[in-house]
């Protein structure tokens, strides 16, 4: 039943095609030419078990600070791509300058007040997240765009906190972060 339903959906899909012009190529088997297709990959992941109760709230409440963080470390890729573009096509240091200081003012009014109110552990994360983004490190990015002092600055805080802005995202060492992410992102 499954089978037919299956062979049903796929004919009307390659009817519609047909039906728009769209050339495919196609199999011969026997006396029957069959249209290939090629499907996207799959990825099948089984459901998760663990070994105890503590490791499994562990990774409850991971699951749960990257879902508060994420949002956050994809706007700071969109709007990290967004700067690199702009910042591009300015030729003066000067016009690039009041840009990046129109652009910080714009960001604080957005993000201050909700980044505030993260924990330790979730500001630690949206650094890992925001590496993930831009393939840069936190401390890259404050460098970049502000200066050295206030990266230098910035860095020595997250480290009296337990953590490095100096931190360059891998996926192999964060298997678990990038589990969720890529969970969320529908890849899982």
């Amino acid at each position: 039943m499954i089978r037919l339903v299956f062979i049903a959906l796929l004919f009307s899909h390659f009817t519609s095609m047909a039906q728009t012009g769209l050339l495919l190529p196609a199999v011969i088997i026997g006396r029957d030419t069959l249209p290939a297709y090629q499907l996207q990959d799959i990825v099948v992941v089984s459901k998760r078990i663990f070994k105890n109760a503590e490791e499994q709230s562990r990774f409850n409440a991971l699951k749960k600070n990257v879902m508060i963080v994420y949002p956050f470390a994809k706007e700071a890729g969109s709007i990290f791509n967004e700067i690199n573009y702009t910042m591009e096509g300015l030729d003066k240091r000067k016009d690039r300058k009041k840009f990046m200081k129109e652009k910080e003012a714009q960001l604080n009014v957005l993000f201050e007040g909700e980044l505030k109110n993260l924990t330790i552990t979730q500001g630690e994360i949206l650094c890992k997240l925001v590496a993930r983004e831009t393939g840069l490190s936190v401390y890259d990015l404050i460098r970049e765009f502000k200066n050295p002092f206030s990266a230098f600055y910035w860095n020595k805080m997250s480290q009296f906190l337990g953590y490095s802005l100096r931190y360059q995202y891998d996926a192999q060492e964060e298997k678990e972060i990038e589990f969720i992410v890529r969970s969320l992102e529908g890849d899982y």
